[in-house]
């Protein structure tokens, strides 16, 4: 039992501490912060198996907690609600097992922190099934008694195998340039404006206004005009007690007397009560426009990928995101590696468009 304990601490301690640099430094790899919930199948105790669940969930919890406090909810509330999820979900693993739980949460449309997108990191070149086979092996191999140890190394060098051999995703035609910074919003609009190209295409990030906010529509409506841009623009869109993250195409035509913005894309999937709802949202618009798009959360969920990669089209994809209410905590990292991880798995290039980070811009005639 002494033994089982310190096993447990430790694949505990590991969670966290391979997730924090897996998560946040562009030079280590995302699949890192997987490796704990291996050590949980291997040591096959359930202390080890909600050690791993517990020890993976922490940090994707605590992000969680940061990003809602930073949009005005009560820490007395986000915080003890996160702590709940993080030991709730260690014990279904201690009953169910880890790959059950992992299938679980990833059944959650919204949930954003599936073991599966990190596994997708080890599979870049396999696809959608293909991924869905390896989690089905590795939920095979966990139940086996002890001597299972050969079929769960075999199969992690199986993975590691096809991570070597998987080709490169293609390039893209977006360029990312760092956003202008701006004493004031306007005064960082002005700035960002300078910097798009004359007769090309450029995405910003998520949020840049709301769908109410006139002088803001104007003011682009103003800058695709005057550089005869193509601009796609995240906006927030409100939907009763909700908001709802969307992308705006502005243009010439669009900007025109009698014309009105189109809507290139509006998200799926959100954060229920916050930016969308329990279950996926009606009339989401995704598929339609070059790029296609995905909004803040999305970029984050298989479902959201499958989504796209069911649509039957080939373009890239492209994120666009917010960050303000992180602070100084870098989450657009954990994103650009999630959202790399399950663009290499539907076998498409991603690019970013982060408010206050990066803007996009293409040259005419440019396409992905």
């Amino acid at each position: 039992m002494t033994r089982d304990r310190t096993v447990a601490a430790m694949i505990a301690a590991a969670g966290p501490a391979l997730a924090l640099p897996a998560f946040f430094h562009e030079a280590v790899p995302f699949w890192v912060a997987g490796l704990p919930l291996l050590a949980g199948i291997w040591a096959r105790t359930p202390l080890a198996r909600a050690a791993a669940m517990a020890g993976w969930l922490a940090v994707p919890a605590a992000t969680v907690a940061v990003g809602l406090a930073g949009i005005g909810y009560e820490q007395v509330i986000v915080w003890p609600a996160a702590v709940a999820a993080v030991l709730a979900l260690g014990f279904l693993a201690t009953v169910l097992g880890i790959s059950t739980v992992t299938f679980a949460v990833t059944l959650v449309p919204f949930f954003p922190a599936s073991p599966l997108v990190v596994l997708a990191d080890a599979l870049p070149g396999l696809g959608l099934a293909g991924l869905g086979i390896a989690a089905l092996c590795l939920a095979a191999v966990e139940p086996l008694p002890r001597r299972r140890a050969p079929l769960l190394l075999a199969l992690v060098g199986l993975l590691a195998a096809w991570k070597l051999q998987s080709p490169p995703p293609g390039p893209s035609a977006w360029t990312a340039i760092p956003e202008p910074i701006g004493v004031t919003e306007s005064g960082r609009w002005r700035a960002v404006r300078e910097v798009l190209p004359e007769g090309g295409t450029a995405v910003l990030g998520e949020a840049v206004f709301r769908d109410d906010d006139q002088a803001a529509i104007d003011f682009w409506c103003r800058v695709a005009e005057a550089r005869d841009l193509t601009l796609f623009v995240g906006v927030t869109e409100t939907r009763g007690p909700t908001d709802r993250g969307a992308v705006w195409r502005l243009d010439r035509d669009a900007c025109a007397p009698g014309g009105r913005p189109a809507v290139a894309a509006r998200a799926w999937l959100g954060i229920p009560g916050v930016t969308g709802a329990w279950l996926p949202m009606p009339d989401a618009v995704s598929g339609t426009a070059d790029p296609d798009f995905l909004v803040c959360l999305e970029g984050f969920l298989p479902w959201s990928w499958a989504r796209l990669a069911l649509t039957g089209a080939s373009r890239n994809a492209v994120v666009v995101s917010n960050d303000g209410a992180f602070g100084t905590l870098p989450v657009h990292v954990m994103r650009r590696k999630a959202a790399g991880a399950m663009a290499a798995l539907v076998g498409r290039g991603v690019a970013h468009a982060e408010t206050g980070r990066t803007v996009l811009v293409r040259a005419q005639g440019e396409r992905e």
